[in-house]
């Protein structure tokens, strides 16, 4: 490679060592970079990972809230019901007896009243 086999003179030779060194220096390091962006992929991978794990975890305890809630509406709403049921109950009798006294009296007073 050299053009003159002179020490002084055959530059080439030494550039062509020098740049086999740092070939071989940026494939190393450019292996180490491959690497550690393998390391940050799978890291970021898992991380999602558990990012979605959490958020399963948690719609699931949203929902069973949720279940429990509309179980505890439902039956307030029932236990509503039976009472407005009763009080309705109640009242239609108060009313019925109210009149039942009423139509007495009247049949009373028509009956006896002369």
């Amino acid at each position: 490679m050299c053009l003159k086999n002179s020490e002084t003179e055959c530059v080439l030779r030494d550039q062509q060592e020098e740049l086999k060194e740092r070939v071989v220096k940026l494939d190393s390091r450019i292996t180490q970079v491959e690497h550690d962006v393998g390391r940050m992929r799978s890291e970021s991978q898992d991380g999602f990972r558990s990012i979605n794990a959490s958020l399963a975890n948690l719609a699931h305890d949203f929902g069973e809230r949720m279940t429990n809630l509309d179980k505890r509406i439902i039956e307030e709403k029932q236990a509503w019901g039976q009472t407005l049921r009763s009080i309705v109950l109640w009242t239609v009798r108060v009313v019925l007896a109210g009149c039942a006294v009423a139509m007495g009296v009247t049949a009373y007073r028509q009956l006896f009243a002369n």
